[in-house]
């Protein structure tokens, strides 16, 4: 595509943007705080086809300042675990995410606010407390943790708890419940129901905790053991019977239903009529103690030769007994664990105690069902039919839901890749992360973004082109239009499964090739030829690399790609291997007598082919055909960073390396840059090689992050200082220098999407 014809289709865009109000079959209703946008003619009675609302379009991105903004990418790209609606203001949405963190939403999806101070970002359920000034809780892998602002800073809560770890997650706990008659008692549950491994010990693929309550008797200053619900399992969600402080309900992974008749102190089976112990939500009846509804997971195979499917059961004594209340649903169970009907939600409202909502997120089963009997009968309200921007092109499984309690038509739904909203009870919904220009295929974010970041690639030759890669389904996002929208093309080669690396041709600006997959599957090598706009995709032992969907060995951190000025020269570092291409990137052979590369990068000057193995650095001065070690290279490299300033420069990260941190070779030797361990990722201004910026991060795995955020330098690394305002996560992977424009930064967070921010304005504090 020529710089004239780009030039025209950002025109285009827009223009469509500017006329999406005047779109045939899309009436628009203009975006107030009581309400979200809800288009379309269904009727109150209509049970699908629910259509989405398309607002107005986008306001141009906000500019650059001393604090980081939010870019503009579409949301959400990563699961959401848990919304809560204020229960004074209906327009105040919290919504967490298993890596995700916290984001608050004061109108109800228009606009979003960041939020800061989580001790780590795996979050459980969100509990606000009415009449309470901004009092929230929420549960996390790393304990409760608190708010006193709606939401906006946080604070790790758990004196009294086992004391923080620093090799895993000591107390993970994911359901948090204030008292209904006294708001300084505040009981905590421990568990995830992610069932990602924590503490505890992991049994049969399923993470099990200690089965713990904790109890605090102050506001959650301080907290005491109070009992064992039931030992080794995972409590995924707890309530309390009828709004009374001594009735206690709670679903576990594997003992089923157990409730308290003391207040939390003794635990009994309250199982009896379930069809397995696999339990995940339970919700009570706000007034009346005898009933109470739970969801159930699927369970295990039956005689059939298929795993008993999930449902809805109720109770009308108390959790004495159960029985199915599951008409009008499509419940399937299947030989495949993860294809059975599976149901992670049932949530109701003061407002209306028969109305109830919940979800079945088996593949091929998905829908979000609606009953206002008290689950006599139920029907669709959201499923496969309905209509919603959908970038990531994702199966709409709500794994969350929430009800305003004064409301019952108003509903928040979460997926793997959105939020929406309804006010009608799920008749018309909005999405609250995206908006869509439908007649184009391109989207905007409304300031809410989920992805885990891997790479920033900036067209060399076009200024407003930016490509964003990510984990799973945020594996390529495009915009030619500095960030009024966005696109999503890789998708029609590689839907899913994220991405490593990409990299444009420096002989040919319209050829870009995005190195696919995560972790150590490796889902092939997209080439465009027409700058992002159309994708192929190449893999397989036919072109010399693996097979898509293959694990190519068990590197999980060297997977890079990168070119010489030659063009035709591509390098591929993929699983322990280095792989060669001459043509540009269309056949490829390995390069012998190299064995666990983890990286590999071209100087600047193009002269110099450099690789990082587990233990040393080597370099090839022949294009790749022999290569040397470089005497004094530090061990343990992950990633190597040429610098567009400095022609034969080379700076190394070793990330969680014994000697961790940022080095570089500056022809003759090496020094440090940055000494700390959990550096991951360096940007060299393409300009001034004196400004540099460095990125922490730090998988999700103990109680307390040390990823310290971003850190700045303008003298060559001599001396830092920090700047995280403005980001709702210290955790980053990635960080880039525009080179159109030096003084803006880019920063690819692990769970939050991307951030900007002026690099001479964010001076920040010294390190």
């Amino acid at each position: 595509m020529t710089t004239e014809s780009r030039s025209l289709v950002v025109l285009v865009v827009a223009a469509v943007l500017m006329s999406a109000c005047a779109s045939a079959g899309n009436a628009v209703v203009t975006p107030t705080t009581d309400a979200p946008v809800v288009t379309g003619e269904a009727s109150a009675d209509d049970d699908a086809g629910q259509t989405v609302g398309t607002p107005a379009e986008p306001d141009p991105p906000t500019r650059l300042g001393p604090t980081f903004s939010k870019m503009t990418e579409p949301g959400v790209g990563g699961r959401i675990t848990s919304l809560a609606f204020d229960p004074d203001d209906p327009n105040r949405l919290l919504v967490g995410g298993d890596m995700l963190g916290i984001a608050v939403t004061d109108d109800f999806g228009q606009s979003w606010n960041e939020t800061t101070g989580l001790a780590s970002w795996e979050i459980g359920d969100i509990t606000p407390v009415r009449s309470s000034d901004g009092h929230i809780w929420t549960g996390s892998l790393s304990g409760p943790q608190a708010s006193i602002d709606g939401g906006i800073t946080w604070e790790l809560r758990r004196n009294g708890m086992p004391p923080l770890s620093d090799s895993n997650y000591s107390m993970p706990v994911d359901a948090v419940l204030v008292d209904p008659e006294n708001p300084s008692v505040i009981r905590a549950f421990n568990g995830n129901q992610r069932n990602w491994p924590a503490a505890g010990v992991y049994r049969d693929g399923i993470w099990q905790g200690d089965g713990s309550v904790w109890k605090s008797t102050d506001g959650g200053a301080t907290w005491q053991q109070l009992a064992v619900v039931a030992p080794n399992t995972n409590i995924r969600a707890a309530t309390h019977l009828g709004g009374q402080s001594t009735l206690l309900l709670a679903a576990t992974s594997d003992a089923g239903a157990r409730r308290s008749l003391d207040g939390g102190i003794t635990w009994t089976d309250a199982s009896q009529g379930l069809p397995h112990l696999d339990t995940y939500d339970v919700w009570a009846d706000p007034v009346d103690p005898t009933r109470a509804w739970i969801a159930l997971g699927p369970g295990p195979l039956g005689d059939d030769g298929r795993h008993v499917p999930g449902g809805i059961w109720r109770t009308e004594d108390g959790a004495e007994s159960w029985q199915p209340v599951n008409e009008g649903m499509t419940i399937v169970g299947n030989q495949t664990l993860g294809d059975t009907a599976s149901f992670h939600q049932i949530v109701g409202t003061p407002d209306d105690p028969e109305r109830l909502y919940t979800s079945n997120v088996a593949p091929g089963q998905a829908a979000v069902y609606r009953s206002d009997d008290g689950g006599d009968s139920w029907r669709i309200v959201a499923d496969g039919a309905t209509i919603w921007p959908n970038p990531y092109d994702g199966a709409l499984r709500a794994f969350d839901i929430a009800v305003h309690p004064d409301d019952a038509d108003r509903v928040a739904i979460g997926s793997d890749d959105a939020v929406l909203g309804s006010t009608d009870g799920g008749t018309n919904w909005t999405d609250l992360t995206t908006i869509e220009d439908t007649t184009a295929g391109f989207f905007a974010g409304r300031g809410y973004s989920g992805l885990v970041s891997t790479d920033i690639v900036f067209d060399p030759e076009q200024p407003g082109e930016v490509v964003l890669l990510g984990f799973d389904g945020g594996n390529f996002v495009q915009t030619i239009d500095d960030g009024l929208t966005w696109r999503r093309t890789a998708q029609t080669v590689s839907r899913w499964g994220g991405a490593i690396e990409g990299v444009y041709s420096p002989s040919d600006p319209d050829r870009l090739l995005v190195l696919l997959g995560q972790f150590s599957n490796f889902r092939g090598v997209g080439i465009s030829d027409d700058g992002g706009a159309t994708f192929r995709l190449l893999a397989g032992a036919d072109v010399g690399l693996p097979e898509a969907g293959t694990v190519a060995g068990p590197n999980e951190r060297g997977i890079a790609i990168a070119e010489t000025g030659g063009a035709d020269l591509v390098f591929v570092a993929l699983g322990g291997q280095l792989l060669r291409s001459d043509d540009g990137g269309e056949l490829w052979a390995p390069v012998p007598g190299l064995t666990d590369v983890r990286d590999v990068e071209i100087a600047a000057s193009g002269d110099a082919v450099w690789v990082a193995t587990s233990s040393s650095v080597l370099r090839s001065l022949d294009g790749g055909i022999g290569f040397d070690f470089v005497a004094g290279a530090p061990s343990g490299v992950t990633h190597l960073y040429a610098s567009a300033a400095e022609p034969d420069a080379m700076y190394t990260v070793a990330f969680r390396a014994p000697n961790g941190g940022v080095q570089r070779w500056h022809g003759d030797g090496w020094e440090s840059v940055f000494d700390d361990p959990f550096a991951h990722a360096i940007a060299i201004d393409p300009i001034d090689p004196t400004r540099l910026a460095v990125v922490t991060t730090e998988p999700a795995f103990h109680d307390v992050s040390n990823a310290t955020g971003v850190h700045f330098s303008i003298d060559g690394g001599r001396n830092w200082s920090i700047m995280n305002d403005g980001l709702s996560m210290t955790r980053a992977r990635t960080v880039e220098f525009d080179p159109h424009d030096p003084d803006r930064l880019i920063v690819g967070t692990t769970g939050r999407g991307f951030y900007e921010v002026s690099f001479g304005q964010a001076t920040g504090s010294p390190r």
